[in-house]
Protein backbone atom coordinates (compact mmCIF):
# COMPACT_ATOMS: atom_id res chain seq x y z
CA UNK A 1 0.00 0.00 0.00
CA UNK A 2 0.98 3.54 -1.09
CA UNK A 3 0.11 6.88 -0.31
CA UNK A 4 0.46 9.22 -3.75
CA UNK A 5 1.01 12.77 -2.19
CA UNK A 6 -0.09 16.67 -4.37
CA UNK A 7 3.38 16.80 -5.58
CA UNK A 8 3.94 13.29 -7.11
CA UNK A 9 0.12 13.57 -9.02
CA UNK A 10 1.27 17.20 -10.33
CA UNK A 11 4.77 15.87 -11.18
CA UNK A 12 3.10 12.79 -13.44
CA UNK A 13 0.31 15.49 -14.24
CA UNK A 14 3.14 17.91 -15.54
CA UNK A 15 5.39 15.74 -17.01
CA UNK A 16 8.57 17.17 -15.25
CA UNK A 17 11.33 14.30 -15.61
CA UNK A 18 12.92 12.43 -14.63
CA UNK A 19 10.57 12.59 -11.62
CA UNK A 20 7.51 12.00 -13.44
CA UNK A 21 9.22 8.63 -14.71
CA UNK A 22 9.88 7.84 -11.05
CA UNK A 23 6.04 8.60 -10.17
CA UNK A 24 4.70 6.27 -13.22
CA UNK A 25 7.61 3.21 -12.33
CA UNK A 26 6.36 3.59 -8.94
CA UNK A 27 2.82 3.58 -9.26
CA UNK A 28 3.00 0.57 -12.09
CA UNK A 29 5.06 -1.74 -9.62
CA UNK A 30 1.96 -0.81 -6.95
CA UNK A 31 -0.37 -3.25 -6.04
CA UNK A 32 -2.29 -0.24 -4.36
CA UNK A 33 -2.01 2.75 -4.43
CA UNK A 34 -4.43 5.37 -2.12
CA UNK A 35 -4.41 9.52 -1.52
CA UNK A 36 -7.10 11.66 0.43
CA UNK A 37 -9.03 14.23 -0.50
CA UNK A 38 -6.79 16.89 1.68
CA UNK A 39 -4.05 15.74 -1.33
CA UNK A 40 -6.74 16.17 -4.01
CA UNK A 41 -7.74 19.73 -2.30
CA UNK A 42 -3.66 20.80 -2.47
CA UNK A 43 -3.18 19.21 -5.79
CA UNK A 44 -6.28 21.43 -7.13
CA UNK A 45 -4.97 24.74 -5.60
CA UNK A 46 -1.80 23.76 -7.12
CA UNK A 47 -3.16 23.54 -10.56
CA UNK A 48 -4.63 26.72 -10.00
CA UNK A 49 -1.28 28.63 -8.98
CA UNK A 50 0.68 26.94 -11.76
CA UNK A 51 -1.91 28.01 -14.49
CA UNK A 52 -2.46 31.77 -12.99
CA UNK A 53 1.48 32.27 -12.74
CA UNK A 54 2.18 31.33 -16.02
CA UNK A 55 -0.76 32.68 -17.91
CA UNK A 56 -0.74 35.97 -15.81
CA UNK A 57 2.07 36.06 -13.47
CA UNK A 58 0.05 36.21 -10.57
CA UNK A 59 2.05 34.50 -6.98
CA UNK A 60 -0.20 36.06 -4.54
CA UNK A 61 -3.23 34.48 -2.68
CA UNK A 62 -4.97 37.81 -3.34
CA UNK A 63 -4.63 38.62 -6.79
CA UNK A 64 -5.68 34.63 -7.49
CA UNK A 65 -9.02 35.42 -5.84
CA UNK A 66 -9.11 38.15 -7.70
CA UNK A 67 -8.71 36.31 -11.29
CA UNK A 68 -11.20 33.47 -10.09
CA UNK A 69 -14.14 36.28 -9.06
CA UNK A 70 -13.40 37.87 -12.01
CA UNK A 71 -13.11 34.99 -14.36
CA UNK A 72 -14.37 31.89 -12.35
CA UNK A 73 -12.57 28.44 -12.52
CA UNK A 74 -13.19 27.36 -16.43
CA UNK A 75 -9.28 27.70 -17.00
CA UNK A 76 -8.29 24.48 -14.87
CA UNK A 77 -11.17 22.32 -15.81
CA UNK A 78 -9.10 20.40 -18.54
CA UNK A 79 -6.40 20.00 -15.96
CA UNK A 80 -8.71 18.82 -13.74
CA UNK A 81 -10.13 16.18 -15.41
CA UNK A 82 -6.62 15.24 -16.44
CA UNK A 83 -5.98 14.53 -12.77
CA UNK A 84 -8.81 12.45 -12.63
CA UNK A 85 -8.19 10.91 -15.30
CA UNK A 86 -4.95 9.92 -13.74
CA UNK A 87 -6.66 8.68 -10.29
CA UNK A 88 -8.79 6.41 -12.60
CA UNK A 89 -5.85 5.06 -14.93
CA UNK A 90 -3.36 4.20 -11.94
CA UNK A 91 -6.40 2.72 -9.69
CA UNK A 92 -5.91 5.48 -7.20
CA UNK A 93 -8.32 5.53 -3.99
CA UNK A 94 -9.65 8.61 -3.17
CA UNK A 95 -9.91 8.29 1.33
CA UNK A 96 -11.11 10.26 3.78
CA UNK A 97 -8.84 12.13 5.84
CA UNK A 98 -8.76 10.79 9.33
CA UNK A 99 -7.42 12.81 12.15
CA UNK A 100 -8.52 14.12 15.26
CA UNK A 101 -7.64 18.17 16.26
CA UNK A 102 -5.11 17.48 19.38
CA UNK A 103 -3.65 14.68 16.73
CA UNK A 104 -3.22 17.05 14.11
CA UNK A 105 -2.04 19.11 16.54
CA UNK A 106 0.57 17.04 18.11
CA UNK A 107 1.75 15.53 15.49
CA UNK A 108 2.79 18.85 13.85
CA UNK A 109 4.30 19.80 17.09
CA UNK A 110 6.15 16.57 17.47
CA UNK A 111 7.72 16.66 13.91
CA UNK A 112 8.05 19.52 12.95
CA UNK A 113 4.56 19.60 10.06
CA UNK A 114 2.85 22.00 8.60
CA UNK A 115 -1.26 21.07 9.01
CA UNK A 116 -1.75 19.69 5.91
CA UNK A 117 1.14 17.10 5.84
CA UNK A 118 0.13 16.10 9.84
CA UNK A 119 -3.09 15.13 8.28
CA UNK A 120 -1.74 12.98 5.63
CA UNK A 121 0.39 11.40 8.47
CA UNK A 122 -2.31 10.90 10.46
CA UNK A 123 -4.57 9.40 7.05
CA UNK A 124 -1.60 6.93 6.27
CA UNK A 125 -1.16 5.56 10.13
CA UNK A 126 -5.29 5.22 10.03
CA UNK A 127 -5.49 3.14 7.39
CA UNK A 128 -2.19 1.45 7.82
CA UNK A 129 -0.39 2.93 5.18
CA UNK A 130 3.24 2.81 5.27
CA UNK A 131 4.51 4.09 2.84
CA UNK A 132 4.34 7.57 0.95
CA UNK A 133 5.02 8.73 -2.43
CA UNK A 134 6.67 12.33 -2.31
CA UNK A 135 9.39 14.48 -3.26
CA UNK A 136 8.47 16.59 0.49
CA UNK A 137 11.31 15.74 2.47
CA UNK A 138 9.21 16.47 5.64
CA UNK A 139 7.82 13.10 5.46
CA UNK A 140 10.75 11.48 6.29
CA UNK A 141 10.89 12.77 9.65
CA UNK A 142 7.31 10.31 10.41
CA UNK A 143 8.52 7.64 11.88
CA UNK A 144 5.56 5.33 10.84
CA UNK A 145 6.55 6.22 6.97
CA UNK A 146 8.36 4.88 4.58
CA UNK A 147 9.11 7.90 2.09
CA UNK A 148 9.79 6.93 -1.80
CA UNK A 149 11.89 8.00 -3.84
Amino acid sequence: MIYVDANAIVYLLHDVRPKSDLVIDVLSESDQAYTSLRTIEETSYILIRIYLSKHYGVKSIHRIREIINQQGLAFIKDELEAMQGLLSEYNIIVLQDRAEVSEIHDTMIEYNLLPGDAIIALTCRHYGIDTILTFDEDFKRIPWLKVIP
